[in-house]
């Protein structure tokens, strides 16, 4: 089992998403985090959100 490093829970799969403008991963020091599915899923709507109300102003 693998561990979600967001909420704890154990899980089959894991997953991590690099998704954003001007993310620079290979000189930008980071922590890599995985998420379960339903963090991954609340993560993906978050970050929608984000853009929506980045969109509007």
């Amino acid at each position: 089992m693998l561990r979600c490093d967001f909420c704890g829970a154990e899980s089959d799969r894991v997953i991590r998403v690099v998704l954003d403008r001007d993310y620079d991963r290979l000189t930008v020091r980071h922590v890599k985090m995985y998420a379960c599915p339903e963090c991954s899923a609340k993560k993906d709507r978050e970050r929608k959100e984000r853009e929506k109300e980045k969109k509007k102003k």
